[in-house]
This record gives structure tokens, C-alpha cells and sequence, in this order.
């Protein structure tokens, strides 16, 4: 593909704030040109606003990713406003929810499901065309340390979501792989946004154990997101990429 961030179009779900708003910064300072999606329509404005300001091309753009009439306006959308996209990085989710097997509900389980899972996949649904056209594009998944070692008190909705986009990227990778589509996923650890932010000290020091290298932040997250759509991830496709602080370990 050889193309530098700073050439591509790229659009950031989740960006109102967390990791997706530490991606879609991590990705302005290297010129990327970014069409920023959140639920949360006037905090993403506001993230948009505080790029625009410093140069940064970007709109922003309301979505729900679990509606699918929604993604496809958002999409289209984006395309009328800058003519092309070049990367997919899907950051929106839910974070995860505490509960047990026997005590999740039918509403709990579809819930966590259609955002996780299902909205990931309606995401990409909605690019494809354009990027199969132009045989070329970059699919990046946020996927979770859960899908490998689900933690006891999160709902197993959760890591069967987060398990379900490994296997996702794994069959696009193989079937978008003639289109030059690159396709891959990062299983990021306990980054100190989102619920974690709440967390006890005590709790803090018991994951403490869990994540050796520490509980740092959502950047290392950014710059793997960054590795994988600049030209150094143009020879990978397919992986799930362990970024966890020692979380996990192997393959």
C-alpha cells in the first residue's frame, strides 16, 4: 500500500473520548486527515474543534454504531465530505459490565452484543464497498485482553464479543486480502479509562499483579492503531495484536 498516515482518510468510532479520542490525536499529529464518530454527537464536536484548532482536517459525525440506518448515512456522509477512505479504526464499545453467567438477561446479553460485535461488523459492512473499489483500505478492530482471559466479574457477553472480532478478523483478512484490504485487531489490557477509572486503590493493586507492566494509559494502544496504518503495517494482516501490559503472554 506505501501510503504515509499523513495522505490517508481516516475515520475514528469512540472518539468522544478513551481510547478512541487518544487514537484519533495520536493520529492528527501525524497529518492524517480524520473523520471523527461518537454517539455522543457534542462531545466528539468538541474533540473535532479542539483539533480543527491546531490544523488538524477533521469533521465529526454523530453514530450509533448498533444502528445500522445511522452507520450508513454516517458513511456516506463522510464520503461526500472528503472523497475517499483509506482506514477503519474501530474503537465504540461498551466497557465492560459486571455479571454473572446465570444472572445475565436476554436484553443484557443482546445488548452488550449488538455494540461489541454486531456494530463492529456493521462498520465495516458500510466501508467496504468504497475500499473494495479502490482496492485498498485498513481495517483496525478494538478487540480485549477478555477474549483470551475473560476477567470473573464481567459479563461473558463481553469476551464472547471481544472473542467473536478476533474470528471476524481472521475470515475478512482472508477474503479481503485480494482487494488490498488489510485486516487486524488489538487486544488491549486495563488502560485506566472508561470503568477503570473508578477502580479502588486496593483494586488498582490487585490488577497491578494481573498487568506486570503497569496500567499506563490508552497510548500504547494509539501507537499499535498508528504501527498497523502507517507503511509498517503493510505486511500484516490477520493479527490480533496483544497490547496488555504482560496481561497475556505467547501466541
Amino acid at each position: 500500500m506505501n501510503q504515509s498516515i499523513a495522505n490517508q482518510v481516516v475515520i475514528v468510532t469512540g472518539a468522544a473520548q478513551g481510547i478512541g479520542e487518544c487514537v484519533a490525536r495520536h493520529l492528527a499529529r501525524q497529518g492524517a486527515t480524520l473523520a471523527l464518530a461518537d454517539i455522543q454527537g457534542d462531545k466528539v464536536a468538541s474533540v473535532q474543534t479542539s483539533l480543527s484548532q491546531t490544523g488538524v482536517n477533521a469533521k465529526s459525525y454523530y453514530v450509533d454504531i448498533a444502528d445500522t440506518t445511522v452507520v450508513k448515512a454516517a458513511i456516506a456522509s463522510i464520503l461526500h465530505d472528503f472523497g475517499r477512505i483509506d482506514a477503519l479504526v474501530n474503537v465504540a464499545g461498551l466497557d465492560a459490565p459486571p455479571g454473572l453467567a446465570w444472572e445475565i438477561t436476554e436484553d443484557d446479553w443482546r445488548r452488550v452484543i449488538d455494540v461489541d460485535l454486531n456494530g463492529q461488523w456493521w462498520m465495516i459492512q458500510a466501508v467496504l464497498p468504497h475500499m473494495m473499489a479502490q482496492r485498498s483500505g485498513k481495517i483496525v478492530t478494538i478487540s480485549s485482553i477478555s477474549a483470551r482471559r475473560p476477567f470473573p466479574d464481567h459479563t461473558p457477553a463481553y469476551a464472547a464479543a471481544k472473542a467473536g472480532l478476533i474470528g471476524l478478523t481472521n475470515s475478512l483478512a482472508t477474503q479481503l486480502e485480494a482487494y488490498g484490504i488489510l485486516v487486524n485487531c488489538i487486544l488491549p489490557g486495563m488502560i485506566g479509562t472508561g470503568t477503570d477509572i473508578n477502580m479502588t486503590q486496593e483494586e488498582k493493586d490487585q490488577y497491578q499483579q494481573t498487568f506486570p507492566l503497569g496500567i499506563v494509559g490508552p497510548e500504547p494502544v494509539a501507537s499499535a492503531v498508528s504501527y498497523l496504518l502507517a507503511e509498517s503495517g503493510d505486511w500484516i494482516s490477520g493479527t490480533a495484536m496483544n497490547v496488555s501490559g504482560g496481561g497475556i503472554r505467547g501466541i
